[in-house]
């Protein structure tokens, strides 16, 4: 798998941006990587061109990018990180996407949001079009960056994507544990107003839960995991797999995809209910073009 060299990582001047800085300073130390920092300032459209009289608006790109250094120091205190700042007007998604290709990164470290200090963090437009649309592994940072990674979880449907999202983080989280699980729906037949199970069907589900489970020992063995779940969705795959991530001491989400084809493609809107709902950083992981 390629070496990780050079991250992009997007921020804002806000004090949530320290968690972001930090989380890529660490994985950069790890991984002796360097950081390409970016910071897009969008012009409100009413100021620019003064056409009724409004005075123009200029933005000082140099000051920020000074504010934004100051803030690297401090964090990069013994300066084993190599970092470059590129600060331009521009809106924030098309930059970013911009700067990962330009600056052939290989990986890119992104902030959620919050709107209210101890609510739980969600996914802003900017950082939901650039997962979707990003050619290359995105860290979706959503709580403090005090310690490196301890517990990653991986949902998986057992296919390659899936496979690689998982060596990937193996190779950039190495002192990190990593527990896989698979989640199944239970079928049933509706007649209202109960759902019933007759024999048929209650066999069908002892073989796919005997298939799944023979399937996740096989795959715990190719990627070298010490532990892997297969557990019964019921009726909502995704809400079982949140329960069970949050329900967890995990502090890292790994999930695979197909890449610009489609984010997903792998999970389905399972990748997309997880990377939503779950109070976790969550890494999606996109084989790099």
């Amino acid at each position: 798998m390629k070496k990780l060299k050079r991250i992009v990582v997007g921020i804002d001047i806000s004090e949530r941006t320290d968690n972001v800085l930090k989380r890529a300073l660490m994985i950069a130390r790890e991984n002796e990587a360097e950081l390409f920092v970016v910071h897009a300032v969008e012009t409100p459209w009413l100021s620019v061109p003064s056409f009724f009289g409004s005075k123009e608006l200029v933005v000082d790109t140099e000051k920020i990018k000074k504010t934004i250094e100051k803030k690297l120091k401090a964090l990069n205190a013994d300066k084993k990180v190599p970092y470059f700042i590129y600060v331009k007007e521009d809106d924030a998604d098309d930059l970013l996407l911009y700067a990962a290709k330009w600056s052939r990164a290989d990986m890119m470290v992104l902030g959620a949001h919050s709107k209210k200090k101890g609510l739980k963090r969600f996914l802003g437009s900017i950082v939901q079009k650039v997962v979707h649309q990003s050619h290359l592994p995105v860290l979706i940072v959503k709580n403090n960056a005090d310690q490196a990674y301890k517990n990653i979880v991986a949902p998986t449907d057992f296919q390659m994507q899936s496979k690689q999202s998982i060596l990937f983080s193996k190779e950039i989280f190495p002192g990190s544990k990593i527990d896989i699980v698979n989640a199944f729906e239970t079928v049933y037949v509706m007649e209202a107003p109960y759902a019933t199970m007759g024999p048929d069907i209650l066999e069908y589900n002892n073989m796919a839960i005997s298939s799944a489970k023979k399937e996740m020992k096989k795959f715990i063995k190719e990627v070298s995991a010490k532990k892997g779940n297969v557990i019964d969705g019921e009726f909502d795959s995704k809400a079982a797999l949140v329960n069970y991530i949050n329900k967890g001491s995990y502090d890292l989400v790994a999930i695979g995809s197909r890449g610009t084809a489609g984010f997903n493609a792998l999970l389905g809107n399972v990748a997309t209910y997880v990377l939503r709902e779950t109070g976790c950083d969550v890494l999606v992981y996109v084989p790099i073009d």
